[in-house]
């Protein structure tokens, strides 16, 4: 489940940094230091928390690595935006990257799903919201517009929305047979 949530986290990030590295003045403008913002801070958030749970034994580790990652995916979403944008970026990300990281290490083996999906969860809907806001007809009526973009955008989001959830069902299903729950005692007394 980790490794797909590290995998949208970076194709969203990437499809962002190519479909909207053209965005006109008027957008740049009227969302350069929001968009950076919440995209920043989400998706530090989301690694934070992954590489904490892949290195629980070790906070520094893994505060540096979240940084450093969270630094590159900051950079991608504030460029575009100018060196305001990026400085937005990179400082709620680093704020993010240190509070997922600790969040990561202090969760017990059972919760780690369900923080998961949930942070999952919120990147995906502020991702979706900001694109919607950057479109030219929503930037242009200064309200949403949900028809500017195309059906397979809405197609995909409910797709993550789905493995997301479904991955998660699926791991926290495994703890209700008797063999899960064995298993998360044994976990719970190795720490």
């Amino acid at each position: 489940m980790e490794l797909i949530s590290l995998f949208i986290l970076i194709a969203y990030s990437l499809y962002f940094y190519i479909r909207y590295h053209s965005l006109g003045d008027k957008q740049i403008k009227s969302l350069g230091k929001c968009v950076p913002m919440i995209l920043g801070m989400t998706s530090s958030i989301v690694i934070g928390l992954l590489i904490g749970v892949w290195l629980p034994e070790m906070l520094a580790l893994s505060t540096i690595l979240s940084i450093l990652f969270s630094a590159i995916i900051a950079y991608l979403i504030g460029s575009r935006f100018g060196l305001n944008g990026v400085l937005e970026a990179q400082g709620s990300s680093l704020m993010g990257a240190m509070m997922g990281a600790m969040l990561g290490v202090m969760l017990s083996a059972n919760e780690i799903s369900l923080m998961i999906i949930a942070v999952d969860f919120i990147y995906l809907v502020s991702m979706f919201f900001v694109m919607i806001m950057l479109t030219k007809d929503s930037v242009e009526k200064k309200q949403l517009s949900f028809k500017s973009m195309p059906a397979t955008f809405y197609l995909i989001f409910i797709i993550c929305l789905s493995i997301i959830g479904g991955m998660g069902i699926l791991q926290t299903g495994a703890f209700d047979s008797p063999e899960g729950i064995e298993n998360q005692v044994n976990h719970s007394h190795t720490h």
